[in-house]
C-alpha cells in the first residue's frame, strides 16, 4: 500500500470518528432540552433523507471534478456547518432553534454523503488491481475498530465536555480529515462529455442494463431492508424481551457486533489473497453465514450465547461487504464507479428509511423474536437466489478476476 492510500484511511477514520460523535452530541442536546425520544430519534431520519438527497446529485459533479477535490471541498462544508451549528446551540432553546438544528443537520449529512461515495472512486485510483481486496478489508477494519472506540467512549466525552463542546472536537477530528486529504493526488480527471440530464441517469441506466451489477443492487436493497433489524429500538427490545437483561446489554450487544466486524476485517484481510480470484464465491458465503448466523440469533435465550453469534457474524459480513464492494471496483471505470455507487446507495438509503416503519410495524405485530427469524429467511433466499442469477450469466465469473488477469487469459 502507498502512503497516499493509508493518508485516505486517516482521513477516513477521523471524519467518522467525527460524526460518530457530532451525532451523540446533537442527538443528547434534543433529548435534554426536549425530553422526547422521538425528536431524537429524528436525527437518524434527517441524516438518512439528507444522504439520499446527495446521492442524487453525485452525477453532477463526477464528470467535472476529481473525486479527491469533492471530498475536500465538503469537509470544509461540513467544518463551517459544524462552527454554525455550535453557535445556535449556545442559544437559548426555542423551536426556532430546533427546526434550525435540524435544517444544519441535514446539510451536515449531505455532505457527509458526498465524502463516502467518492472515497471508494478514489481507492480504485490509488490502489492496483491486484491489491484491491486487500485495500477494502484493511480500510474496513480500521474503521469499524475507531467507531467501536467511537460509540464506546462517545458518551465518556460527552460527560466531560457537554453536548455543544463536543462540536469542537468534531470540527477538529475534521480538520485533521482535511489536512490528510491535501497530501493525496488523483491521476485521474474527469470531463464533461454530455448533459446533465443524461449524466443523471448515466448510473442508473448502468445498473439497469449491467446484469451482474444489478442481481448485486437487488441483493443489497433486500438486505437493507432487513438491516434495520439492528437499529436501537429493534435491539433494545430484543436484548429485554428475549434475553431478559436491561440497558448495559444493549450496549454489550452493540461492542460484540462491532468487535465482530473488526475481527472479520482482520480475518479477511490475511484471506485477501485468495478471496480476490474468488469474489462469488466468498460473497455467497459470506452471505449465506450472515443469514444463518442471524436466524440463530433469533432462536437464543441465553445473552452470552447471543454475544458469541454476534461476533462470529462479524467476519461473514465483512467478507460479503468486501467482496461486495471489489466487484464494483473492478467492473466500473474511474468515471462511472462514483455514479453506480451514488445510484446503490441512493436505493438502499430509500428501502432503508422503508424499513425502519416496516420492521418496527412486524415486531409489533409477531414479536421481536419473529423478526431476527423471518429476517434470516429472507436472508438467506436472497443470497440463493442472487448469486444464481450471477452464476446464469456465462461470463459472470469474468467480475472475479482483475482487468490485468482478464487480458491474461487466467
Amino acid at each position: 500500500m502507498t502512503q497516499r492510500f493509508y493518508l485516505l484511511a486517516a482521513s477516513q477514520v477521523t471524519a467518522n470518528v467525527g460524526f460518530v460523535l457530532y451525532t451523540m452530541a446533537v442527538t443528547s442536546y434534543i433529548k435534554e432540552n426536549t425530553g422526547s425520544t422521538a425528536l431524537a430519534s429524528m436525527i437518524t431520519m434527517t441524516s438518512l433523507l439528507a444522504r439520499l438527497l446527495s446521492g442524487l446529485s453525485v452525477p453532477l459533479l463526477a464528470d467535472t471534478y476529481k473525486s479527491i477535490h469533492i471530498m475536500r471541498s465538503v469537509q470544509v462544508m461540513q467544518i463551517g456547518m459544524l462552527v454554525g451549528l455550535y453557535v445556535l446551540l449556545t442559544q437559548e432553546f426555542t423551536v426556532t432553534v430546533l427546526t434550525m438544528g435540524f435544517i444544519i443537520v441535514g446539510i451536515i449529512s449531505f455532505f457527509n454523503g458526498f465524502f463516502s461515495i467518492f472515497k471508494t472512486s478514489v481507492v480504485r485510483s490509488l490502489v492496483n488491481d491486484s491489491q484491491r481486496m486487500q485495500a477494502n478489508s484493511l480500510l474496513s477494519t480500521i474503521d469499524q475498530t475507531f467507531l467501536f472506540a467511537g460509540w464506546s467512549l462517545g458518551g465518556f466525552v460527552l460527560s466531560l465536555t457537554g453536548s455543544t463542546q463536543s462540536l469542537f472536537i468534531t470540527a477538529g477530528l475534521l480538520s485533521i480529515s482535511f489536512v490528510c486529504l491535501l497530501f493525496i493526488k488523483e491521476v485521474h480527471t474527469y470531463k464533461q462529455t454530455q448533459k446533465r440530464r443524461a449524466a443523471i441517469m448515466e448510473g442508473w441506466r448502468f445498473l439497469w442494463i449491467h446484469k451482474r451489477i444489478r442481481a448485486l443492487v437487488i441483493m443489497d436493497i433486500i438486505e437493507s431492508l432487513f438491516g434495520t433489524i439492528w437499529i436501537g429500538a429493534i435491539t433494545l427490545s430484543f436484548v429485554k424481551e428475549v434475553l431478559g437483561k436491561g440497558e448495559a446489554w444493549w450496549g454489550y450487544i452493540n461492542g460484540a457486533y462491532y468487535f465482530g466486524s473488526i475481527v472479520g476485517g482482520i480475518i479477511v484481510y490475511r484471506m485477501s489473497s485468495m478471496v480476490k480470484g474468488r469474489l462469488l464465491l466468498f460473497m455467497f458465503l459470506g452471505s449465506l453465514g450472515y443469514a444463518v448466523l442471524t436466524g440463530f440469533y433469533g432462536l437464543v435465550t441465553n445473552p452470552y450465547l447471543a454475544l458469541v453469534l454476534l461476533i462470529m457474524m462479524g467476519p461473514a459480513y465483512q467478507l460479503r461487504d468486501v467482496a461486495q464492494e471489489t466487484i464494483y471496483q473492478n467492473t466500473c471505470s474511474n468515471g462511472m464507479l462514483p455514479k453506480v455507487i451514488a445510484a446503490k446507495s441512493t436505493l438502499v438509503q430509500a428501502v432503508f428509511i422503508l424499513s425502519i416503519v416496516f420492521v418496527g410495524t412486524v415486531a409489533d405485530l409477531f414479536g421481536v423474536r419473529f423478526v431476527y427469524l423471518f429476517s434470516s429467511f429472507m436472508l438467506l433466499l436472497t443470497a440463493l437466489i442472487g448469486m444464481a442469477g450471477l452464476m446464469y450469466n456465462k461470463h459472470s465469473i469474468e467480475i472475479d478476476k482483475t482487468p490485468a488477469e482478464r487480458r491474461g487469459g487466467i
